[in-house]
Order: C-alpha cells, then sequence, then structure tokens
C-alpha cells in the first residue's frame, strides 16, 4: 500500500528535520494537538491518516473523512490498515487501542470544515481549532501537508525519546 510507503519515507525524514525549515503556523496548530494529546489522541490519529491521505491522493478533500459524503472517502480503514499499525510499532504509547475513527469525535458524520466542525464533540476549544485549522489550511489555502505530517512526526519522536529517558532514569533509581 503506497500510503505505508509514505509514511515509513516522511518517518524517516521526521528524525533528521529542521525546524526552521518548519513554518510557526504549522508548528503552532501541531504543537496544541500534542500538548493535549492524553486526552485526544484519536485526533493525533485522525491528523495522520488525513495527511497520509492528502499526499497519496492530493485532489482527496480530506474534511471529508467518511465514503457517505459526496466525494468523501474511508479514513477509518485507512486507518486502520495504515495509521494503527504504524503507531503501535513506533509509538505504542500512544496508539489508540482500536481504531481512531470510532471515538466520539471522530466517528460523527460532521465534516471537518471550520464551519461544520463547530459541532464535533471536542471539548478543548483551543484543540478543536487547531484541529480544524490544520484542515483548513491544507484544503483551502493549500499548505504542503508534508510540512504538518514531518513536524507532527518529529515532535512525537522527540517525546518517545523523552518518555524512553524518564523510564531509564526510573529503573535506575529502583
Amino acid at each position: 500500500m503506497k500510503e505505508n510507503i509514505i509514511l515509513e519515507k516522511l518517518y524517516q525524514d521526521a528524525g533528521k528535520l529542521n525546524i526552521k525549515t518548519i513554518p510557526n503556523d504549522i508548528q503552532k496548530d501541531i504543537d496544541v494537538m500534542i500538548k493535549k494529546m492524553e486526552c485526544n489522541k484519536s485526533l493525533i490519529s485522525a491528523i495522520i491518516t488525513s495527511l497520509i491521505k492528502k499526499i497519496s491522493s492530493p485532489k482527496q478533500d480530506v474534511r471529508l473523512h467518511r465514503v457517505d459524503f459526496a466525494n468523501g472517502y474511508s479514513a477509518r480503514v485507512l486507518d486502520t490498515r495504515v495509521t494503527t499499525p504504524f503507531f503501535k510499532n513506533n509509538f505504542p504509547k500512544y496508539a489508540n487501542k482500536e481504531n481512531a475513527f470510532l471515538t466520539l469525535a471522530t466517528r460523527k458524520q460532521i465534516k471537518w470544515t471550520k464551519e461544520d466542525g463547530q459541532n464535533l464533540k471536542i471539548r478543548d476549544k483551543e484543540l478543536k481549532n487547531s484541529f480544524l485549522n490544520i484542515f483548513e489550511q491544507i484544503e483551502v489555502k493549500g499548505t504542503n501537508p508534508e510540512q504538518y505530517l514531518k513536524y507532527l512526526l518529529f515532535r512525537l519522536i522527540k517525546l518517545s525519546k523523552i518518555d524512553e529517558a524518564f523510564l531509564r532514569i526510573q529503573s535506575l533509581e529502583s
């Protein structure tokens, strides 16, 4: 599946990323998502799944994450086949137990546009705004989805390294 290849390549690239090449607005939205990830892991997976789809199918409007939308696609299938296994392999602490598109925030038949997305069941307003802004930037403003995905993976890699170091310190103390 070409989405697997795309994700693996960008994961490798993210490990060598110079964040000075990533625009501040991309960093801001992704940093909000990362900061609030513990409570909303499914949103990170949903973003990654959508970014992979946009890279592999540039004409697809990834705000239409369900097949029951006109011109939609099955984000749930892509998440099951690609994103969830990738997370379980590379970021097990942050992986969903199941598909990200089974949670209340992502499974509803709500388009992820600025307007319709206000009806999403995401309590944290800053998180909801960043989530929807990423889709707005990609679909309306034409921002390169690879930049979002590389920076998101970069942040997850860094976070995982911090977690590993913390676990090593704890094991030394015991």
